[in-house]
């Protein structure tokens, strides 16, 4: 695994040198300030206003401009550089920082004093039981935060409120702050911020806060962020239930996909773990660790179409959904008179290399390629709930056979994504005379015997399963099941011994 990671790292590093870029990098435009210096008196003087803004927040806009020029991350957008921080260097971390934190530190502060109401007033009191009880937490926070950092009111990824502070210029967006958020409010807690006014009296900074917090913003921003929220999940709804016309692979592109997936462990594995990097790049909001979701669940992105492991977790195994993946990131490189990704008629170290350049241009691309509104999303949702299903219907085949063979009573069906069985592949359970047997199933296009081995061909995703059983259907109809204890896998394909040969329907 490390040394895949290393040749992604080091092949990525030489299309950054090497070839044409993408897309320029964007400018960060300074955010104007809402207000005139003199404006928030009662909080802050207009001599350290004006130098907290000319200085020090232009300062880190144009310190980021000077570290991002020339360079190959694509047209991003400040918040989407916050999201993804963990690639940049630490000059950027820095500077980004410091331009996100304060454009939207401005927008938090007005002239006209304040009293939340409306929905952040709702959960500030569902989550902290009164507003006092709020403002008590946030300013021991705030005292506690040694050095320079901020004070954050942050929305976590459950839609509940929560209080944390972060070092320096760091944010809850970040994707190296373990358990964040989105910020709502926030302090500057830096003593360029308070220093000329307050000098040690840094208490008297934090409490003449509440002066000036501008709640019409919090509460537009939690409402913004709630909607977003409630229109992917509506969108992705959407794509589910469409009947329009996919561009999926042909069976000849399958095939070929399939074939390269189980032939090349290599790329397999550059592809899978990369492709779950970006899934959790672009839906922070929405990704979980392991066991973060509930006891025994897989890491992975939840509650985007649904509740529970969203099917776009299937992303980083499914053949049929890279077709329209590569063909749509070909397209874009056309546009730019770049050559396409091409993986036939390659050896296995083309093929990595060729694997190392396509993801490299989706990870400059993730955040197009994975925004629900975009052609390329809902396509490759409505290949994987289409996949999806067959899947399903496919257990639904083996379910329906077992239960008359074995009877309906020794039969439990595992239908929950994400839970500890699915993650170790138990797709159905089976008691036979008190004993308990797992069983995988999977789909295949051949059976043939060789020498004293039976071989399974045509399966998807071939690899070792800690299963007791493994289970093959074809065509929704021929089902071959294998005791799984000396299985083999070889060139691509599952070979099993003639006696491992349990049941035949």
């Amino acid at each position: 695994m490390k040394n895949i990671k290393n040749k992604i790292q080091v092949l990525e590093e030489r299309i950054r040198q090497n070839e044409q870029q993408l897309h320029e990098a964007k400018k960060i435009r300074a955010e104007k300030l809402p207000y005139g210096y003199s404006a928030l008196r009662q909080f802050i003087d207009p001599e350290t206003m004006n130098i907290h803004y000319n200085k020090h927040y232009k300062g880190y806009v144009t310190k980021l401009n000077d570290a991002l020029d020339g360079k190959n991350y694509g047209d991003l957008s400040l918040e989407e550089i916050i999201k993804t921080i963990e690639r940049f260097s630490k000059t950027i971390r820095d500077n980004a920082g410091g331009a996100y934190n304060h454009a939207i530190f401005w927008k938090m502060l007005s002239p006209t004093e304040m009293e939340p109401k409306g929905e952040i007033l709702k959960k500030i009191n569902s989550n902290f039981g009164s507003l006092t009880n709020f403002k008590k937490k946030f300013d021991e926070y705030a005292k506690k935060r040694f050095g320079s950092g901020w004070v954050w009111l942050v929305l976590t990824k459950r839609g509940t409120l929560k209080i944390m502070t972060t070092a320096n210029q760091d944010n809850p967006l970040m994707n190296v702050i373990k358990q964040g958020g989105h910020p709502l409010l926030g302090l500057d807690l830096w003593e360029h911020a308070y220093y000329l006014k307050y000098r040690n009296k840094r208490d008297e900074y934090i409490r003449n806060f509440w002066k000036v917090v501008n709640w019409e913003f919090v509460e537009e921003e939690l409402k913004r962020l709630t909607n977003k929220n409630l229109q992917e999940s509506i969108s992705t709804k959407k794509i589910l239930k469409e009947q329009s016309q996919m561009n999926s692979c042909s069976d000849q592109e399958r095939t070929r996909i399939r074939t390269m997936f189980n032939n090349n462990p290599d790329v397999l594995e550059m592809y899978k773990t990369s492709i779950m990097a970006f899934l959790e790049d672009v839906f922070k909001d929405k990704h979980y660790a392991r066991n973060e979701y509930g006891p025994n669940t897989a890491s992975g992105v939840y509650d985007l179409e649904k509740p529970g492991r969203s099917i776009i977790n299937y992303l980083n195994t499914n053949y049929s959904a890279f077709c329209p993946l590569l063909r749509d990131l070909n397209l874009v490189l056309s546009r730019a008179n770049m050559d396409p990704i091409n993986f036939q008629g390659k050896t296995k170290e083309e093929q990595v290399n060729e694997m190392a350049r396509m993801l490299g241009f989706i990870n400059q691309l993730k955040f197009r390629i994975f925004d629900p509104n975009s052609k390329t999303f809902q396509t490759l949702f409505r290949v994987l709930s289409q996949t999806s299903g067959k899947g399903n219907k496919t257990e639904d085949v083996v379910e329906k056979k077992f239960k008359e063979k074995f009877g309906a009573e020794n039969i439990q069906r595992i239908g929950e994504l994400g839970s500890k069985e699915d993650m170790m592949g138990v797709d159905i359970k089976v008691m036979i005379d008190g004993k308990l047997h797992t069983a995988q199933v999977k789909p295949f296009d051949s059976i043939n015997k060789e020498d004293d081995l039976v071989r399974i061909g045509g399966s998807a995703n071939v690899k070792k399963y800690n299963t007791d059983w493994m289970v093959f259907v074809r065509r929704g109809k021929d089902i071959v099941v294998f005791d799984n204890t000396n299985s083999e896998i070889k060139d691509g394909s599952y070979y099993f011994p003639e006696n491992s040969l349990l049941y035949q329907f």
